[in-house]
């Protein structure tokens, strides 16, 4: 059985604005990640609503200092964390800025991958693009037959990933993240209640301390991510 890799779509929002991606992968697997620039503190409204039927496939993820080339490192840090992920995925970014392609043939190299598409329209009809999700309708004889009812047991709750974590906190102002471990728990598990109903996010906050996002001292947070 051979491993699903999941399609995530990173857009560079400075450089590509075009609205009708969100149309054009409403219906497939791919999850989307938008990076917006400090001044794209408004979006158009009918980008907005396009985007509410991804729900939390999709993450807007706002720039909040100034400096060179700074939404491409944001970006290019995200490209790391989805690679260190068990989890594998097919990454793709959605730019004309060539100045991405050395990362790519880097991680290339490593078999990691990632790959810069400049339109999505024509990407979606290429050879090897990631196949929308379409409903099959079972024939007569696949119909299911009637049978007596089961109880089948609920499935566990699926914590999200840590880079959907840690890509959260980073959307957050530095002046309203939680100050504590308990309460940074409390707000992941309100804020990814929908996905992960029940969860225990303690473990999450341990992880983090773990990989050096954020360290705890007594009852005190510190975060290290920007």
């Amino acid at each position: 059985m051979t491993d699903v890799m999941t399609p995530v779509l990173l857009v560079d929002f400075e450089n590509i604005q075009d609205l009708d991606y969100l149309k054009k992968l409403r219906n497939t697997d791919f999850e989307v990640r938008v990076f917006l620039g400090p001044h794209q503190a408004k979006l158009p409204t009918a980008l907005v609503r396009q985007a509410q039927p991804f729900g939390n496939r999709l993450q807007w993820i706002q720039m909040e200092g100034h400096g060179k080339n700074a939404l491409d490192f944001h970006i290019a840090y995200t490209v790391g964390l989805l690679s260190a992920e068990t989890r594998k995925r097919r990454i793709f970014i959605l730019s004309k800025d060539t100045g991405f392609d050395p990362l790519i043939s880097y991680l290339s190299k490593r078999t990691i991958a990632c790959e810069r598409i400049e339109e999505l329209g024509k990407f979606l009809t290429e050879k090897g693009a990631p196949s929308p999700i379409a409903p099959t309708t079972p024939t007569a004889s696949e119909a299911p037959k009637p049978s007596t009812p089961e109880l089948l047991p609920k499935p566990a709750a699926k914590a999200p990933s840590l880079t959907d974590v840690i890509l959260h906190l980073n959307a957050i102002p530095p002046r309203t993240r939680p100050k504590k471990p308990k309460t940074l728990a409390a707000h992941l598990a309100s804020h990814f209640k929908k996905q992960s109903p029940g969860a225990d996010f303690s473990l999450m906050v341990k992880e983090l301390a773990k990989l050096g996002n954020i360290s705890i001292v007594g009852d005190k947070l510190t975060y290290h991510n920007k």
